[in-house]
């Protein structure tokens, strides 16, 4: 078997599931909120809160397969993603909309550390996303800079910190951050 059939033969068991995989994506919202509740009305806000953080973080996880799977497809694959099996591209999307809209109807999400989590990480990708296509901008090793070499060395300076803020906060070096 070849990684093309094996590949082939994946989407093809994926797309005969795709409404199976639809009813999955509306049920973990559903029944995560409802179980959310559940343990919000017991003994302790902490199983809601562990039921809560689990929900996020299986939707979240979802769409960031699902992505990472689209990404595959394109630059590998050459394959198109309108072509796919619209259930199938749906699902994910509803499970995270439907759970961050349930669970925050439930918790305040900033009281949730899955969500925290995901709003450090998220950040951080998006300022290292920014700055290869900053850095993507320039042609060659020249860099047209038209201010004075200490005010580029403050900008990179702020670069620096800024990074390394976002870097500690995402993956929980310092816990000052």
């Amino acid at each position: 078997m070849t990684g093309n059939e094996l590949l082939s033969g994946l989407y093809a068991w994926l797309d005969a599931m795709a409404w199976p995989a639809l009813g999955l994506g509306v049920a973990i919202p559903v029944l995560g909120t409802a179980l959310a509740w559940i343990g919000k009305r017991g003994n302790s806000e902490a199983d809601g809160r562990l039921v809560a953080n689990l929900v996020i973080g299986l939707a979240l996880t979802l769409i960031l397969i699902e992505m990472a799977a689209i990404a595959f497809a394109v630059s590998v694959l050459e394959a198109d993603p309108l072509e796919a099996d619209i259930a199938l591209l749906a699902a994910p999307v509803i499970a995270v909309a439907g759970s961050i809209w349930g669970i925050g109807r439930v918790f305040p999400l900033n009281q949730l550390a899955s969500w925290r989590t995901f709003l450090d990480i998220g950040l951080f990708v998006l300022y290292c996303v920014a700055l290869i296509w900053l850095f993507s901008k320039f042609r060659g090793w020249g860099i047209i800079f038209f201010g004075g070499l200490p005010q580029l060395l403050i900008i990179a300076v702020l670069i620096y910190v800024v990074m390394r803020r976002l870097y500690r906060r995402a993956f929980g070096q310092g816990g000052k951050d």
